[in-house]
């Protein structure tokens, strides 16, 4: 297996795939997936500048759900957390959507996005600046997961929050181990969703499935007050940097890792899975189709953030977040694992080891549903990253743009 299995699971099936009624997202992130780093996407030409060579590098797609691409959105993205986060103990949360409410959110994701995000920031916002509890505006960071560790739809979001925040005097105060009372948590967590999502009923903004009528949202509606919602609060982290580091395997690339998988056969694609109750790894066998469906479940909406900062971590604080990193410093400081580190490799010439320089770049476009090539010419040296691979390291005539 490669990191490039699940690239070559997506193009086995293309034909399948295009006979498959799929929404906007899913054939866009179809076609990335399936294109990424070939020639379909495009290709820059680098030269020094006596010409020994050319080197040929195909383009990323920089889909969300390409794992191929993701590398490198996971590495800037840390790269701005360690400056952007204190240094400083934090607290995981995690907000859980009853699955009750899974086939709604199958015709309804960017909604539902939208509503979890909204009652899992004011219920955390609402208790912890309350006098009654902590009295501070911590910063926050919240990451949305749809998935559970066999691929299945479980819509979660895992919230990072300092332990400590600003009193309204300006002043830092630190939390020790308690954050907040869980029972207090998950009723007004489900009071506000719940809020929320029958006033868009009420408004038709709200899609019932086809096979479903709107008694069947009312009862679902009211079942759901009659359940605990999961709201569970992790053990304190002396540092972000441990939720941090989980949180960045998954913002970009997909959920699941090519190197989870074990088999693949025309029979079933068999991956491994860590079950959260016997703390066991296992596998998992599912048929080829199945799993595709699986992952394509997971495609965020287009042009829906999945990844928001809220309090002291919003961008419209950064004169306070100043402040509180002058006290308490940030984690560009704290020691990233090598494998999560950005690298920045130089191109060089094989022949005379001058930097190489960008020359030409041809690429994909869509115009009016019709694909074409564009090319342009470049300058400058370029940095070897995980944007783009090295196809055809000797090129011995310039590339034919006619």
């Amino acid at each position: 297996m490669s990191n490039r299995t699940i690239q070559n699971i997506f193009q086995a099936y293309s034909n399948d795939l295009s006979r498959t009624p799929q929404p906007l997202k899913n054939r866009k992130a179809i076609y990335a997936i399936q294109h990424c780093r070939t020639r379909e996407m495009g290709v820059s030409y680098y030269s020094c500048r006596a010409q020994h060579n050319r080197v040929e590098q195909y383009h990323s797609c920089r889909n969300r759900s390409c794992f191929i691409c993701a590398n490198k959105s996971r590495k800037d993205w840390i790269d701005s957390q360690t400056y952007r986060l204190f240094n400083t103990p934090h607290f995981h949360v995690v907000f859980t959507l009853p699955h009750e409410y899974l086939d709604l959110w199958r015709y309804n994701d960017a909604l539902m996005i939208k509503l979890i995000f909204k009652a899992s920031q004011e219920t955390l916002f609402e208790l912890m600046l309350s006098e009654k509890h902590q009295g501070v505006t911590p910063g926050v960071l919240m990451a949305l997961h749809t998935w559970g560790r066999q691929l299945s739809l479980h819509p979660h979001v895992h919230c990072l929050v300092t332990a400590g925040g600003l009193k309204r005097t300006g002043e830092w105060k630190e939390i020790d181990g308690y954050l907040l009372p869980g029972k207090v948590m998950k009723s007004l967590y489900r009071g506000k969703f719940q809020s929320y999502l029958k006033e868009a009923f009420d408004e038709n903004r709200l899609i019932i499935p086809p096979d479903k009528t709107k008694s069947w949202f009312w009862d679902i509606y009211r079942q759901s007050y009659q359940k605990s919602w999961n709201v569970r609060v992790e053990e304190r982290y002396e540092h972000g940097k441990g939720v941090m580091l989980y949180l960045a395997r998954y913002i970009k690339g997909g959920p699941v890792n090519p190197s989870q998988i074990n088999s693949c056969t025309r029979e079933g694609i068999g991956f491994k899975y860590l079950d959260h109750r016997t703390k066991r790894k296992k596998q998992l066998v599912v048929s080829p189709k199945e799993f595709l469906t699986r992952l394509l479940s997971h495609v965020p909406p287009i042009g829906v953030h999945t990844i928001r900062y809220y309090g002291l971590y919003a961008s419209s604080a950064r004169r306070k977040r100043e402040q509180c990193q002058k006290e308490l410093g940030s984690l560009s400081g704290v020691k990233v694992p090598a494998s999560m580190q950005k690298t920045d490799m130089l191109l060089s010439c094989h022949t005379c080891g001058e930097r190489l320089q960008l020359t030409y770049r041809l690429w994909r476009a869509v115009q009016k549903g019709i694909s074409i090539n564009k090319g342009d010419r470049g300058s400058g040296s370029v940095q070897q990253d995980d944007d783009t691979d090295i196809s055809n390291s000797l090129q011995t005539k310039p590339p034919d743009t006619s």
